[in-house]
Order: structure tokens, then C-alpha cells, then sequence
């Protein structure tokens, strides 16, 4: 049987809403769920959505500085044209999203569980999903400034048209991550990539680097 070379892409769920209901924010309750509701142009200051469980909901525009979402699970949900500085999801799960046209400071998601995510037109500071399950994440025409992956467990993820500054894979478990498409980032742990796809270019601009911390002098 021949080896296979090419990395297996995401596999992502389409995304198809249901007729939305108006969502009212002061009925959001901890532990509760919300179920095929919108949120667009609310203002969700103060409003903690922790635990809270959201299925087949928009989330579109917000005026908040900071989104709570401290392990909620965001189900077959869309969020999009949003603006906000922080955005808290550690231990979050996020399954059949999609995050679009949305400009966010920090989305830390440490420990969280993504599963068939796409991401479009987004600009990310700092996106952490340090510890976390990564599987079937797409991202096309991003922005992200800094990607920290360390410790995660990252399966088929693909970049198309995307930016990332600095990427850290430190400790961290990847098969299927394909990196051809990236301008090269700064890499911290290059001794993880390891089940990640980069093209011969990209082999040429990290030589130096993998040389160095194999310890090989490199002398003409």
C-alpha cells in the first residue's frame, strides 16, 4: 500500500441555523441553556455565560468589552461581526461553529475541546488553546497575530489565505496540520512539529533553525 503524503483535511460540519427566536440576555441563567435563539446587538455587559449551554444560536455584534464563556458549550452556533477586546473560554466546547468577520483582542480557550470549527475573516490577537482538543478546524482568510498550541492535541487543521505572527507548538501533539499555506510564523518548539505538512520553501527558511537545536554547526 502506498504511503499517503498529503495531509487529510478538516472534516466540518455545514452549518444550517433554524428559524431564530429574539434571545433576551437577562434570561440567560448559569447551568441553563439556549436553544435556536439570536443575540445581535445586545449588550452583554456584566452577562456571564459560564456554563451555560448554546445550541443552534447567532451571536452577532455584541457591545461587551469582555465575553464570558468559562465552559459553555457553543453547539451548531454562529458568531459573527464581532468586536470585543477579551474573550474568555477556557474548557469551553465549541462543535459545528463558526466564528466570521469577527475582530477579537484574546480568545483564550485553554483546555477547551474544538471539533469541526471554521473560522473566516477573522482577526485574532492572541489565540490561545493551550492543553486543549483541537480536531477538524479550518481557518480561511485569518489574521492571527499569535497561535499558541502548547500542550494541545491538534488533528487536521488547515490555514487557507491566513496570517499567523508566531506560533507555539511546544509539548504539543499534532497529526494533519497543515502549514503549507502560511507564510512562515516564528515557531517556538519546532522539536513538536512532528505530524504537521510544511512545502520545500518553508523546509529551506527553518533549516537554520532545526539545525541549531539539533546542535549541527552548519560552516561553509
Amino acid at each position: 500500500m502506498a504511503r499517503r503524503t498529503t495531509p487529510a483535511p478538516p472534516k466540518l460540519r455545514a452549518l444550517r441555523l433554524p428559524e431564530l427566536s429574539p434571545g433576551d440576555p437577562d434570561r440567560i441563567r448559569p447551568h441553563g441553556t439556549c436553544e435556536a435563539v439570536s443575540f445581535t446587538g445586545d449588550d452583554l455587559t456584566g452577562t456571564d455565560l459560564s456554563d451555560v449551554g448554546l445550541t443552534d444560536c447567532s451571536l452577532a455584534a455584541l457591545n461587551t468589552h469582555e465575553l464570558e464563556l468559562t465552559g459553555t458549550r457553543l453547539t451548531g452556533s454562529h458568531l459573527h461581526h464581532l468586536d470585543i477586546p477579551t474573550v474568555s473560554a477556557a474548557y469551553a466546547l465549541v462543535r459545528g461553529t463558526v466564528l466570521e468577520d469577527s475582530r477579537l483582542g484574546v480568545l483564550q480557550c485553554i483546555e477547551g475541546t474544538w471539533d469541526s470549527v471554521h473560522l473566516r475573516s477573522a482577526k485574532i490577537g492572541y489565540l490561545s488553546l493551550r492543553g486543549a482538543s483541537v480536531q477538524d478546524v479550518q481557518f480561511t482568510g485569518c489574521v492571527v497575530e499569535e497561535l499558541d498550541l502548547t500542550g494541545a492535541s491538534v488533528q487536521r487543521v488547515a490555514f487557507d489565505d491566513c496570517e499567523v505572527g508566531a506560533l507555539d507548538v511546544s509539548g504539543a501533539a499534532l497529526a494533519d496540520v497543515d502549514l503549507r499555506a502560511l507564510d512562515l510564523p516564528e515557531i517556538t518548539g519546532l522539536g513538536h512539529l512532528r505530524g504537521a505538512t510544511i512545502d520545500q520553501v518553508q523546509l529551506h527558511l527553518l533549516a537554520p533553525a532545526m539545525a541549531a537545536q539539533l546542535g549541527i554547526a552548519v560552516e561553509d
